[in-house]
């Protein structure tokens, strides 16, 4: 954990939410503090609803604004990426498998964007996201102009998006999935996204293997490195359609393991029991390829990352391809 430090946060009551007291709403919007240090906080004073002090009995609603100071030590990351690109309109980077994109949850500072403004000013956008232990590709706009012309690129669906994972099992040659993807109802762990035919949005993902290997350290039978072609983005998307093949990503620790383990790692973090069932520190998926239209010439344009150590390490024949 890095140091503790004071932050002054605000955040607004989702439709989910709406009519919590304001205890229960802070306790299982922030689950990494326990309900007794929200308690006291809100007691305290520290806490605002709309810009007045209110108790922990006080009802929200939707849309109320919460805000309210903490002094909170955020775990550590691994702050190492490499610059693809850089041009007056488009910064690209790829990130390691342990750092997130963007604040949230339990990071507030230790983020890539923030890492990145620190060097090249605050103007910077994100065009897209990534989950923190998925490496790879990420694009960033350097003026707003340039952030408008990459949302509509994500948006209408034009980015062309290529991914490797290491999936548990020997997996089919090719094989595609079409499963509509809901968030869970009542958001809670340990599934966040699951697949709902009745009452999902579309989503469709393309898995083509490339290798299949058995590794001597890992007794869960044989693993498959595999090309991936998501043509709809819905969050977690990869992820949730592999577990539902029974093929689920190395390392995942939300849709790969049993669902108790799962929960107490949401509730709790990982700890050795869960990391010996996920089988990797972290999943193992990996953006390798982003083409579209350059936001400032409108040219075609393709940014790469290179394979990980870790993807390397359990297929040494693909150190060089």
């Amino acid at each position: 954990m890095s140091e503790p430090r004071r932050y002054e946060l605000s955040c607004r009551v989702d439709p989910y939410r709406d009519g919590w007291t304001l205890l229960r709403f802070l306790t299982h919007r922030f689950r990494y503090h326990p309900e007794g240090l929200w308690r006291e906080r809100v007691e305290e004073g520290a806490v605002r609803v709309n810009g007045d002090v209110a108790g922990p009995e006080h009802a929200v609603r939707k849309g109320d604004e919460i805000g309210y100071v903490i002094r909170h030590a955020e775990p550590e990351v691994d702050f190492a990426y490499d610059v693809l690109h850089e041009d007056d309109d488009l910064l690209a980077v790829s990130k390691s498998g342990n750092l997130p994109v963007h604040a949230g949850g339990k990071f507030i500072r230790n983020t890539l964007i923030a890492a990145l403004r620190e060097r090249w000013g605050t103007e910077l956008r994100l065009a897209h996201r990534l989950d923190r232990e998925t490496s790879g590709v990420v694009l960033l706009a350097r003026h707003r102009e340039a952030a408008r012309a990459l949302e509509r690129e994500f948006h209408e669906r034009r980015v062309g998006k290529r991914y490797l994972a290491v999936l548990r099992g020997a997996v089919p040659p090719e094989w595609r999935v079409d499963a509509p993807i809901a968030r869970r109802e009542p958001a809670e762990p340990p599934y966040f996204r699951v697949v709902d035919a009745a009452h999902g949005k579309p989503a469709v993902t393309r898995f083509r293997r490339l290798a299949v290997v058995r590794r001597p350290e890992w007794s869960g039978g044989p693993l498959s490195l595999v090309e991936v072609v998501p043509e709809s983005g819905r969050t977690n998307q990869i992820r949730v359609h592999a577990a539902a093949t029974g093929h689920a990503v190395l390392g995942d620790k939300i849709y790969g393991i049993p669902p108790e383990l799962a929960r107490r790692f949401v509730d709790e973090g990982e700890d050795g029991e869960i990391l010996a069932a996920a089988g990797a520190h972290r999943h193992l998926l990996h953006c390798a390829q982003l083409r579209l239209a350059h936001p400032g010439s409108g040219e075609p344009w393709t940014g790469r990352a290179p394979l990980p150590e870790d993807f390397r390490t359990l297929f040494p024949a693909f150190r060089a391809g």
